[in-house]
This record gives C-alpha cells, structure tokens and sequence, in this order.
C-alpha cells in the first residue's frame, strides 16, 4: 500500500533541498511567459534605486547578519593561514579569468559582461556554508571566508570590475558602486547582526526557523532575477539557442578552472602543513564558488545604455550559479561519504564552533558552544563530567606489594 504522508514528507524534503534551482527556473520561466507584473514592479523607483529590488537586496543581507556569531568569528580567525589564502584566493586571483572571458567573442557582448562579472564578485553567501557542512570541513572557517570576503568585496569589486570591463569599452563608475553597495549589502548586514545582538529572542527564533529564513533569502534573490529577466524578456526571447549553448559550456568550464588551480593550491599548503584536510575542503569548496545575489546587486545598478540588457547579463551569472551549485553538491556528498569511512582526527581542523576548554591534571574536557535546543542536554553532560573529574591522587605499593591509589 502507498504510504501518501510519507511521499509527501520526500517531496516536501527534496523541494527544500533545492529550493534555490527551482524558484530561480521558475522566476525565469514566468518572466518569459508573462514579463509585465515583473516590468512593471521594477519599474517603481525611488532616485536611481528601483524600490523592490533594493528591498530584496536589503532583506538578504539583513538575514545574512542575523545569523553571524560572534564566536564563530573568533574561533576562525584561529585559521589565519587558510583564511588569508581564501581571501586573497577570491578577490585577487579568481577575477582575473574575468579578462580571459572578455576575450571570447560570445554574441550577444552581454554575455561576456554577464560572466566577466560573476568573475570578479566574492563566494557565495548561503550555498557555500551549506556545501561546506555537507562536505564535513570546518563550517566555521567557510562562514568566516564568506563574511570575509563579501565585506571587503565591496570594496574591492567596483575596481576589480572596471578594470574587466575596461577592455570591452564599457564605462563604469566605481565609487558610485561602492556607495551602493555599501548602502545596500554592508549596511543591511551590519544592522542584521545588532539587531541579533540585541535581543536574546533573536537567535532562539533563527534556530527554530532556520528552513523558513533560508527559503526567505532564495526566495527574495529569485524575486531580483524575475524582475531583471521580465524587464529583458524580449532580449531574452530574441536569443537564438544554439548562442546560449556555448555560455552554458564557459559556464561549466569556468567552475572547472576554479576548482582545479584551488585544488592544486590547497593540496600545496597541505603538504605544507598550513592546511589540514577539514579546513582545506572548505577553502577548496568557498574559493571556487561566486555569488548569484551580490552579482544580481551590482548589475541593478548598471546603467544598460553602457552595458547592454540586463536580463541578457543575468543569464551567464545565473548558469554559473546553478553550474557550481550542482557539481560541488556531489563532490560535497563524495568528501561526506569519505568522511564517513575515516576515523575523526580532533587535531585535523579547528572545531566547528566556539570552544571553552578546562584543563585538570588528569584530564581536558571540551565544551563547544551549543543550538538552543542542545542547551539542556550539553549542560547534562557537563554537570556528568564535573561529577567524575578525578581529584589530585596519591600512588603508593601496599604491603601485599599491589598498586594503592589514595586521594589528597
């Protein structure tokens, strides 16, 4: 018989699962069909700032930093050799294959300032900390790359990008993007992790909807590309197929490039020592990722009389993303699967959460810091191990010659 609850129960964790491939398929398909309510709510502007858009943009990096922690930043700065790497890794090297892909002679020219762009931006927001967790490496280290780099991206971006672009004539005024995407991404994410520091309400909320706020920010990044690809659609329509075929293979190609020089370059530092294999996988994973929501933020604020249709732009960056979300979903299962079959080697990484360790002379005990719902059940633990810690000892030889051991 047909247990109907439990297939729902599958579908329901498979469509979570890939939420994210799904809602931005389904945003591109409605925007093709029916572009005007997509057109018309991007339409709404206030100055240079389309309204929804920005609101979207806002929302994503706001939940971004309400769920930053404090403790987590402090125990991956423990990491600084792999840090630093992924850092300079992502918004030194990697953009350079930005100039690379200014050279091929994709037609239309959006699609080389479409993936020129998805060179230059930082890793991922939300996809590469779950691939990292997925793949066992050091969750931690991957959320430290990720804030790292999207924070000082902002910085460097607008330069890096200009300098891309400068070789298909195409102008772009870099501070007026730094003061957006200052205005849109730092400040939003600054604000998200006050308002978490601020009231106790608001991590015990984050642990309890954890899938929902996850969905929210997909969700409000496919809300960006629906407006952006119904605005084009005509563009986007007018696209012979076998024009998109080759993009879909720079795509592919590009990840693969990433994810061999990274790979070479943290095998280098392993050997080296600097890198254990938990930490490696997760800068090998962040270093060969870019994001979809920063590139979607900086093309909205694009003039298209200098670089062409936006929706045309969007298509590279978005098979990009869905390219690098797939492969690295298996190669993350194939790292799990191995992880698996070894034995845990405490000394191979850096915990994956803040640590506090109480040392005796006869023992250490490690305890991490806990999700709300694990409070109860750690302080179990702990209260058991304070039980049994062993007071100072005495050894001494009885007259029947055996071993005697006396407290102090």
């Amino acid at each position: 018989m047909v247990d109907l609850k439990e297939i729902r129960k599958k579908v329901k964790a498979k469509f979570i699962k890939h939420f994210l491939p799904i809602a931005l398929l389904v945003a591109i398909a409605f925007a093709l069909i029916w572009p005007w309510p997509g057109s018309k709510i991007s339409s709404w502007k206030s100055g240079k700032f389309r309204i929804v858009q920005t609101f979207n943009v806002c929302t994503i990096f706001f939940v971004s930093g309400m769920s930053l922690k404090t403790a987590d930043i402090y125990a991956a700065l423990r990491a600084y050799p792999s840090l630093i790497y992924a850092l300079v890794a992502i918004l030194a090297i990697t953009p350079m294959a930005g100039f690379l892909v200014m050279e091929i002679p994709f037609q239309p020219k959006e699609f080389r300032v479409g993936l020129g762009l998805f060179c230059c931006v930082p890793t991922t927001l939300t996809s590469g900390v779950t691939l990292a967790t997925q793949a066992k490496s050091n969750a931690v280290l991957a959320l430290m790359i990720t804030v790292g780099s999207n924070l000082l991206g902002i910085l460097t971006v607008p330069f890096m990008l200009g300098l891309v672009l400068d070789g298909a004539d195409v102008t772009l005024d870099a501070p007026a993007l730094l003061l957006k995407l200052c205005l849109t991404i730092f400040l939003p994410l600054v604000l998200g992790k006050v308002f978490r520091d601020s009231f106790e309400a608001v991590p015990k909320f984050l642990a309890a909807n954890k899938v929902i706020m996850g969905m929210v920010n997909n969700g409000s990044l496919a809300f960006v590309v629906f407006q952006v690809a119904s605005r084009s659609s005509k563009a986007i329509t007018s696209v012979p197929a076998e024009r998109i075929f080759p993009i879909i293979g720079a795509g592919i190609l590009l990840h693969a490039l990433y994810f061999t020089f990274n790979g070479v370059m943290t095998e280098m530092m392993q050997r080296l020592g600097f890198m254990p294999w938990k930490e490696r996988k997760a800068v090998w994973l962040l270093t060969s990722q870019k994001t979809l929501p920063v590139s979607m933020t900086i093309l909205t604020y694009l003039a298209e009389e200098e670089v062409g249709e936006h929706g045309l732009i969007a298509i590279p960056m978005i098979i990009g993303h869905l390219s690098q979300l797939f492969i690295d979903a298996y190669i993350a299962n194939v790292w799990a699967e191995w992880h698996a079959k070894e034995p845990e080697d405490a000394s191979d990484s850096l915990p994956d959460k803040g640590v506090t360790i109480h040392n005796s002379e006869l023992f250490q005990s490690e305890t991490c810091e806990a999700d709300p719902a694990e409070e109860s059940s750690e302080k179990r633990r702990e209260e058991s191990l304070d039980s049994r810690i062993v007071q100072p000892i005495q050894i001494t030889r009885g007259k029947d010659g055996k071993m005697q051991i006396l407290s102090v």
